[in-house]
């Protein structure tokens, strides 16, 4: 009888059932190659790492530290620039912002934006024509009602409706602030003064043990946004609990009408959850940049890299490869 009845559950969910959007690994890569030529008029201290966001354009990756590795001073941000086969062929100062967390290049304005976290501030700024930083706008670190537990903002994209949008990094009240700022023809740039507030449930203490609390290094965490498609928003959630990380990606829809996201969860990366079958294992790390890649096979591929906070003993640059199953 138990056979019939798991027959007709599976017959079931084949024939009448839909498949479930999801993510599937492909591969990973963590050796990258930079050339000693490049790193003209670059400090010899200078390292390839403590990479915060993840870009894909014309054919190559672009990858921002949120820090340099023993510079004065050491919150000046660096900017490379890979191939798909992982050689670094240019690198240099992002044009002394510091502390960037994301990068987009933004082809509607034709601007390059940026996310920055600091000690005192954290917002979204952009290089003007002439590659001089620029603020779109800020939040106090100190006082805002948004940046929880010096957690501030890490994530940034466009979507295909003409709007940027950021999200704040945590929140204790199980709500993250997610902005959306329209695109303002006659400025050719998105306006701050029209944008607009939505909410993304969010559990700060996802990985953590009950008694535990979520603070400025312990929980989860906004990583990373993407548009999926015109009505959703692909959502990096990373969490630490003190010894591993937990990875998750979420779709993030907006119901009509309303300005609460509904969650579904797309991918799950956990130590109970490793890839490599049959090698040493891959298990999860600080995964903070996110980018689409070129399709392939008609399917899309999605981009992570892991920060290795210039720790290499413990951490490694990680680039993961997923492709997106509908």
């Amino acid at each position: 009888m138990k056979k019939i009845i798991l027959f007709i559950l599976l017959f079931s969910t084949e024939i009448f059932g839909q498949k479930t959007p999801h993510f599937e690994f492909i591969g990973v890569d963590s050796v990258f190659l930079l050339p000693g030529n490049i790193k003209t008029g670059i400090p010899d201290e200078v390292q390839f790492g403590g990479i915060s966001g993840l870009e894909y354009f014309a054919n190559g990756f672009y990858l921002i530290s949120d820090r340099s590795f023993k510079t004065d001073p050491s919150e000046n941000s660096y900017l490379f620039k890979m191939d798909t086969m992982g050689i670094i062929s240019g690198a240099f100062k992002f044009f002394n912002v510091k502390n960037a967390e994301s990068i987009r290049f933004d082809t509607l304005s034709r601007k390059i934006f940026y996310a920055f976290e600091r000690d005192d501030s954290t917002g979204v700024g952009y290089l003007n024509e002439n590659n001089q930083p620029n603020q779109l706008l800020s939040f106090s670190m100190n006082n805002s009602e948004f940046t929880a537990d010096n957690r501030g903002i890490e994530s940034l994209c466009f979507d295909g409706k003409y709007n940027l949008w950021f999200a704040f990094e945590s929140s204790l009240n199980g709500m993250v602030p997610f902005f959306k700022l329209p695109f303002d023809y006659s400025k050719n740039n998105y306006n701050s003064d029209q944008k607009s507030n939505f909410l993304y449930p969010f559990d700060p203490k996802s990985c953590l043990n009950p008694d535990n609390t979520a603070n400025a290094n312990l929980g989860n965490g906004i990583s990373e946004i993407l548009p999926l498609d015109n009505d959703r928003l692909l959502v990096l959630e990373r969490c630490f609990d003190g010894k591993q990380n937990t990875i998750k990606l979420f779709s993030a829809t907006l119901p009509d009408p309303g300005n609460v996201f509904i969650k579904n969860e797309l991918f799950d990366f956990s130590v109970n959850n490793q890839f490599l079958y049959g090698q040493k294992s891959l298990k999860p790390d600080n995964m903070e940049g996110m980018t689409w890649g070129e399709n392939e096979a008609d399917e899309k591929i999605l981009y992570l890299v892991s920060d290795d906070n210039f720790n290499t003993g413990r951490q490694r640059t990680l680039i993961l490869k997923l492709k997106f199953l509908i």
